[in-house]
């Protein structure tokens, strides 16, 4: 009876069955249904890095630090899934021959693997691995800022001068150039301290070493020396002689002073420039040289200014020129005058000849030379003196000049140093006008000019 139940209509029965099953997996959906996310973000976590780094290499990821996975699931635990519930490693051991290791992504928590499953979106981590080199550098010094110009900069140096740097090809590429950078804007004095080192591309751009960069120093000890700035004239010299009838009107530096600086400055009054380096033998026209300023420096004196190591002297050479100045006796006068006598002169005038540069001449006036006689040694009757004069030292008595004195006793003389004049003076001394004329060395005819 049983037995019959059971087994009639087994076919309705097995379809009832699977509907009951079907109906009560829709159940299930409906209440938990299965859904599939995209989860992004999840970091890569790196492993056996020493089968890069033992062989002296060091890598870089250019992709693959995070991972991304789909998640297909019952939504009741897809849904709360976030990054953190993945972990994802990338062993450097199974690295390719192309730099590309792969990345297995697994839940943390195993019991997710039951319900759910992981597909990776992210496979592979892609690596640039290089060799590390060594580079040593020149280090350079590079100023902030430069000396007020009251100051000089003397010897300045670092130690160490130069840095070794370990690092991947590429970083080493990179590295132009490596300075230290003083800034000695307000440095009056001199300087010892340790500065760090900076590193350019050849773009002029500052680059900030990585991890994967070692140098030997991060810093560097500099020291300068600072001294204060002198300016101290210069002295020109010259040796031989200019051609006969000419002579040297100036000499004219391209610099008239220097400035300069120095453990020794203080001692240096002025530059004197030898005159064996300015020769004018024979000349008689401008003589111009270039003179070694800087071999003319003590030990322990610099130039300040490079530009001033040669500089040229030009020597201005002009022809004499002869004049005669014509000078009544009424100008002169009569010095230490014997007493109670009176002193007359014999001549009506006297002619001065003087021989110089030809501006030497425009800038004398007569009426300086102020003609006078010592009648000291003299005695009654005719005297013949010497007629002295006040000259510049730019021009030159040609030849002396004498003139006759009459000493007569003078029974009513009070005064020792009464002078007289000839009765029979002329009217042009009179009216103490004077007269001149010159002429060159070259030709010495006398030209008579009014002055």
């Amino acid at each position: 009876m049983i037995k019959r139940l059971l087994t009639n209509n087994i076919g309705l029965k097995l379809l009832a069955l699977f509907a009951a099953m079907g109906l009560w997996l829709i159940v299930i959906n409906i209440e938990d249904p299965e859904v599939t996310r995209t989860i992004s973000g999840i970091p890569v976590v790196v492993e056996d890095v020493e089968a890069i780094t033992q062989n002296g290499q060091v890598y870089t990821i250019i992709s693959g630090s995070e991972a991304t996975v789909n998640v297909k699931g019952p939504r009741s635990q897809v849904d709360k899934m976030t990054k953190d519930f993945f972990i994802a490693k990338a062993p450097f051991s199974e690295k390719s021959n192309v730099d590309a290791v792969p990345i297995y992504v697994s839940f943390k928590n195993q019991q997710y693997d039951k319900e759910c499953e992981i597909s990776q979106k992210t496979m592979t981590m892609r690596l640039s691995v290089e060799n590390i080199i060594e580079k040593t550098y020149d280090i350079q010094i590079s100023h902030k800022s430069e000396l007020s110009d009251s100051y000089y900069l003397g010897k300045e140096s670092i130690n160490p001068a130069t840095v070794t740097v370990s690092a991947p090809q590429s970083v080493i590429d990179t590295i132009n150039k490596v300075t230290v950078e003083p800034d000695l804007g307000t440095q009056t004095e001199n300087v010892d301290t340790s500065l760090n080192i900076h590193y350019y591309s050849g773009s002029g751009s500052e680059l900030t070493l990585d991890s994967n960069t070692t140098p030997d120093i991060i810093t560097t000890n500099y020291t300068a020396d600072i001294y204060s700035v002198r300016e101290v004239p210069l002295e020109f010299n010259t040796s031989g002689t200019v051609k006969e009838g000419y002579q040297i009107s100036e000499i004219i530096g391209e610099k008239n002073a220097v400035k300069i600086a120095g453990p020794n400055a203080e001692t240096v009054e002025s530059v004197v420039i030898p005159a064996e380096l300015i020769n004018i033998s024979g000349k008689s026209s401008d003589v111009t040289v270039s003179v070694d300023v800087s071999a003319q420096l003590p030990t322990g004196v610099y130039l300040c200014d490079e530009e001033d190591a040669n500089l040229n002297v030009t020597v201005k050479i002009g022809a004499l020129v002869k004049k005669i100045y014509n000078v009544p006796v009424s100008e002169i006068d009569k010095n230490n005058l014997p007493a109670g006598y009176s002193a007359t002169i014999s001549e009506n005038q006297i002619s001065v000849v003087l021989t110089g540069l030809q501006s030497a001449h425009d800038d004398f006036d007569i009426n300086d030379l102020k003609p006078y006689v010592d009648l000291k040694n003299t005695e009654e009757g005719e005297n013949e003196v010497i007629v002295k004069f006040i000259l510049p030292e730019s021009l030159k008595l040609d030849e002396e000049v004498r003139i006759h004195v009459i000493l007569a006793a003078d029974a009513t003389a009070t005064n020792p140093e009464t002078t007289t004049v000839a009765e029979t003076t002329s009217a042009t001394e009179t009216s103490g006008e004077i007269q001149s004329s010159e002429s060159t060395q070259e030709d010495e005819t006398t030209v008579e000019s009014t002055e």
